[in-house]
């Protein structure tokens, strides 16, 4: 079966979800799990303004969701909670708590079967950031809150790093202030820079850059 992906930085942002929507073609309602994993952090439990409104986009579209995290759940888990669901979402927030939480659990190996079998993966932040080779060296050893993570490879799905948030003035001082040298290097997969208004598709090996601002 054919892998398809929708990677947004922000699926709350006017216009993503619906374009989104609009791109699968029907109206029925989508049965989703929504992993709330990234989130379990402290450091994302500050201000989740933007967590409530990429919830209420979803929903707004026929995303049928139930919230589920991978945290505390063994590989049988997945398979008898998820395996009926139409689409995966993964939320934004800590993306090293969500890789970890990923490798004690089993997920890694749940999640490249669901998607390899066709079934739609969507996400947004920490999710999208997920779906390459491994995590970007600017999350390398920032290991505060996940002091025993030291396997930084990803769910592998794409060839690319996606790099969120591109031009949003709430993370201009990180990228600019670090993150970029870090990952100015020849030897390293490629990287993919997204605003919030625009998001990814990949179908297959395929994928495509799109603005919802130009739809």
């Amino acid at each position: 079966m054919t892998q398809h992906l929708f990677l947004t930085s922000s699926i709350g942002t006017p216009g993503v979800a619906t374009s989104i929507r609009r791109r699968l073609g029907h109206t029925r309602p989508i049965k989703t799990a929504f992993i709330t994993t990234p989130v379990e952090s402290p450091s994302e439990q500050e201000d989740l303004s933007w967590y409530e409104a990429d919830r209420t986009a979803l929903r707004s579209v026929g995303f049928d969701f139930f919230d589920y995290t991978v945290t505390g759940k063994k590989s049988s888990d997945f398979i008898h909670d998820l395996a009926a669901t139409d689409a995966i979402y993964i939320s934004g927030g800590n993306t090293r708590h969500l890789l970890k939480q990923s490798q004690l659990s089993g997920f890694i190996p749940f999640i490249r079967d669901f998607v390899n079998s066709g079934k739609l993966y969507i996400s947004t932040s920490a999710g999208s950031i997920i779906t390459g080779p491994q995590l970007p060296p600017y999350l390398w050893g920032e290991e505060v809150d996940v002091p025993d993570l030291t396997d930084y490879s990803a769910y592998q799905f794409v060839k690319f790093t996606f790099i969120p948030h591109w031009g949003s003035s709430g993370f201009r001082n990180l990228y600019l202030g670090g993150r970029m040298e870090q990952i100015y290097a020849e030897n390293l997969q490629p990287f993919v820079l997204c605003n919030d208004h625009t998001y990814i598709e990949v179908i297959g090996d395929q994928y495509q850059i799109i603005d919802v601002r130009n739809e």
